[in-house]
C-alpha cells in the first residue's frame, strides 16, 4: 500500500504531494516562467508558496499540457 504524504506548511509542497505530482517538473514550468528562483531544489525551497500557488491556479493549463 502506498504512503501517505507529510504536509508542511508549504502550500506548494502540500499541492505537489496531494496530487501526487512530478515535483522536478512542477519547479520546472515555475521556473521557466520565473514564478519561482532558479535556486529552489525542491518546493520546501520556495519562499513565494502562496504566489506559486496562485500562478498555479490562474495557469493550470501549463501543467495540463506537461501532464503534471
Amino acid at each position: 500500500m502506498g504512503s501517505t504524504p507529510q504536509f508542511s506548511g508549504n502550500k506548494l509542497d502540500n499541492w505537489i504531494k496531494a496530487r501526487f505530482a512530478d515535483e522536478k517538473e512542477v519547479l520546472n514550468i515555475l521556473q521557466e516562467y520565473g514564478v519561482v528562483s532558479d535556486n529552489c531544489v525542491n518546493a520546501q525551497d520556495v519562499g513565494n508558496d502562496r504566489e506559486a500557488m496562485m500562478w498555479v491556479a490562474r495557469n493550470f493549463e501549463h501543467f495540463q499540457k506537461h501532464k503534471v
